[in-house]
């Protein structure tokens, strides 16, 4: 399978598509509060760098990073479509991202994931891709549906 990992326009309406299917997905797994993906609207600010994996012309997983600054970011909205899943593209997108993150200037990435089992294999990725659990960062706050996790690179 030939798949491109490209910057994205979150209000291009593929991108929208798989923000409101990534938003679907979370709703069972927490509380509205405990929730924390991003519409297309917030995924569209200037400090968010999108991106998405394509097959030919058809989007098959995004994923982004926002500008915490002093060369810290957070990765934000991780998705592959159901159907991709299992080959290796969640990893793909993730390490492209850590890269894309590093040229830019940053010095380390956070994120927060859920703790539902829906997550299971995004945490799983996350540790094996060399980030460790940490305290909450940012705006978030301890909360028993959200873990947290860090990692320096460049």
């Amino acid at each position: 399978m030939d798949i491109k990992v490209v910057e994205a326009d979150p209000l291009d309406e593929s991108i929208q598509a798989m923000v409101r299917q990534h938003l679907a997905d979370m709703e069972p797994t927490a509380p509205t509060e405990s929730r924390h993906a991003l519409d297309s609207t917030k995924l569209g600010t200037e400090n968010i760098f999108m991106f998405q994996v394509c097959v030919g012309e058809t989007a098959i997983a995004m994923g982004a990073f926002k500008d915490l600054g002093e060369h810290v970011a957070e990765l934000k909205s991780m998705r592959v479509s159901p159907e991709f899943r299992g080959r290796g593209i969640g990893r793909r997108l993730l390490d492209e991202l850590i890269s894309c993150a590093a040229q830019r200037g940053f010095t380390r990435l956070y994120l927060e994931t859920g703790t539902h089992p829906y997550f299971t294999a995004a945490r799983r990725m996350y540790q094996a891709a060399g980030f460790g659990l940490c305290p909450p960062f940012g705006d978030y706050q301890l909360d028993p549906n959200s873990v947290f996790y860090q990692r320096a690179i460049g």
